[in-house]
């Protein structure tokens, strides 16, 4: 039992409830604050080791009654090795240049984020090119003072870009855009691919993919990605993800809805 993660958890306050975005039929809370001034490094790591992610100036973590699919997933840096799928992957994009920059929000940029969210997540963010380009400042930029982004581009052209936060021994996904015309070169996982290789390069140990929901047709794919961790989340600790999946499965079900949150696994 991780007592300083417990301590942290029951200071930080709970949201209101509202609809789950994953599962309609649900009711989602979460654990949050704003952060005008980011924090320093170490802090980020303990926020990402205890299953925090930010939007924009806000660090949450989710903090259901009901429900605890959200799993807190990490990838182990030091024995990330490439598997034959995505020396696949990487063949076919080899004509891709990847680049590592600070933060900016450019034209560009807001023109391919537009034309993501249309083609992905219609609806989800907005319904005016206005109001996704006010998402993605406020989702992506915003409180971006510690990340970097890695961006892929083909003959100068801009095909796509990830947002990763940066600490001292972590690296966390905040968010990746990429043109969805190019269906044949599964650009969200040579993202994810090439970031993951930077990261491991840099000296970075964990890296921080975010919410992996087993079974869900758009948070499952987290799971092709080992090795790797889940974060217990009554104990704060991590866990070998398929030694966590194999008993959270059996008990809750492939859309966790047969686990009561305070119930042990």
């Amino acid at each position: 039992m991780n007592n300083g993660y417990l301590r942290f958890l029951e200071s930080i306050p709970s949201s209101p409830p509202g609809e789950c975005s994953y599962y309609p039929d649900r009711i989602s809370k979460v654990k949050g604050f704003l952060s005008k001034k980011p924090p320093n490094l170490p802090a980020l790591d303990f926020l990402l080791a205890s299953g925090f992610r930010r939007s924009g100036e806000f660090f949450y973590r989710t903090a259901c009654d009901s429900c605890m699919h959200c799993l807190s997933y990490r990838i182990l840096l030091d024995q990330f090795t490439i598997s034959k799928s995505l020396k696949r992957i990487g063949k076919r994009n080899i004509d891709l240049v990847p680049s590592v920059h600070s933060p900016e929000l450019t034209s560009e940029k807001a023109e391919l984020y537009v034309k993501y969210q249309n083609a992905r997540h219609p609806g989800s963010y907005g319904n005016t090119d206005s109001e996704l380009r006010e998402t993605m400042f406020g989702q992506m930029y915003l409180g971006s003072e510690n990340s970097v982004e890695l961006q892929i581009r083909k003959e100068g052209s801009l095909l796509g870009w990830i947002l990763l936060d940066c600490g001292e021994a972590a690296v966390s996904a905040v968010y990746s855009v990429f043109d969805s015309e190019f269906r044949d070169r599964s650009l969200g996982k040579f993202l994810i691919l090439t970031s993951l290789l930077w990261a491991k390069e840099k000296g970075f140990r964990e890296y921080h993919l975010g919410l992996f929901l087993p079974g869900h047709p758009k948070m499952d794919y987290k799971g092709f990605w080992k090795p790797a961790e889940i974060l217990d989340q009554r104990t704060g600790n991590w866990i070998e993800s398929r030694k966590f999946l194999a008993d959270y499965l059996e008990k809750a079900g492939q859309d966790g809805s047969r686990l009561e949150p305070k119930s042990p696994l």
